[in-house]
């Protein structure tokens, strides 16, 4: 696919990009060395404030992902007020920014403005030289899964999966290597080369991704709208919970099902068992 190097703000971007046939788009230069440094350091600064137990307990950031060669966390933010598990971001205009940007991407590519209200993942991911790879999976909220016995692998049994997921590289020594994308129906994978400042943002219904083992240090962003047309995946027909399911690769999908209720279902029925295996993160 083609991608052409621009500033942010400029023509290209305004000129409303859509997705591609291959179910990703390249958005080269999408931020500046300058805007990358000030989103490091403000992604960094809402971990310290945020990573607290009554957070993870409440389930506004997500247990981190910790090894000896790499580090992710991950946590709920929106431009508004949510009456859905969410933590604030002021004094981070930065990250505010790129949270507005990426919304505005999301009206675009759906053609349905984003509500002030709509939560977005900001997941921050840091991979040290050696890096264990990272499996194929959709990206979502992840209500029932079974992990295949090499530890990397999953199933994914039942979830609320975003409808797009857009990956930002803040630093990358590998040589432009990364998110590896795979579309299941038709076995295509798809590497796009990515550089610091590069913006991807792919189909999460159509494409699974992955990351191979990265030789050298590698930083990225990750941003997914957990509330603006998610859909509800089951892998099998016992797993429904309303009509109107699409068979997709791995399972089913459905966009008629309420998702912010089934959310609220899940923090209510099955969360509070949920929580108590995450205990020991803190």
């Amino acid at each position: 696919m083609s991608t052409s190097r621009s500033s942010p703000g400029s023509n290209q971007e305004r000129s409303k990009p859509s997705i591609t046939d291959q179910g990703y788009r390249l958005l080269t230069g999408y931020c500046s060395a300058d805007q990358l440094a000030a989103l490091k350091t403000e992604a960094e600064a809402l971990i310290e404030r945020h990573y607290t137990p009554a957070n993870l307990a409440a389930h506004s950031v997500y247990p981190s992902d910790s090894t000896d060669t790499r580090v992710s966390h991950a946590m709920m933010i929106a431009e508004g007020q949510s009456e859905l598990p969410q933590v604030d971001h002021q004094g981070c205009p930065a990250v505010h920014k790129l949270l507005q940007r990426h919304n505005q991407l999301l009206a675009e590519f759906t053609g349905q403005q984003v509500a002030p209200s709509a939560r977005c993942m900001l997941n921050y991911q840091n991979y040290f030289a050696g890096s264990k790879p990272v499996g194929e999976h959709f990206d979502g909220e992840y209500i029932r899964t079974q992990r295949a016995s090499d530890g990397i692998e999953f199933s994914l049994i039942e979830g609320i999966l975003p409808r797009y997921v857009a990956v930002l590289v803040i630093a990358n020594e590998n040589n432009g290597k990364g998110t590896e994308l795979v579309d299941n129906a038709t076995g295509a994978v798809y590497k796009p080369t990515m550089h610091p400042g590069d913006l991807l943002i792919f189909d999460n219904i159509r494409l699974r991704h992955r990351v191979p083992t990265m030789e050298k240090p590698r930083i990225t962003l990750g941003l997914r709208n957990f509330d603006h047309l998610a859909v509800h995946f089951a892998a099998d027909e016992q797993s429904f919970i309303g009509d109107d399911y699409s068979p997709i690769a791995e399972g089913w999908v459905s966009t008629s099902v309420n998702c912010n209720k089934r959310f609220a279902d899940f923090m209510q029925q099955q969360w509070p068992a949920m929580k108590e295996d995450y205990s020991h993160y803190f």
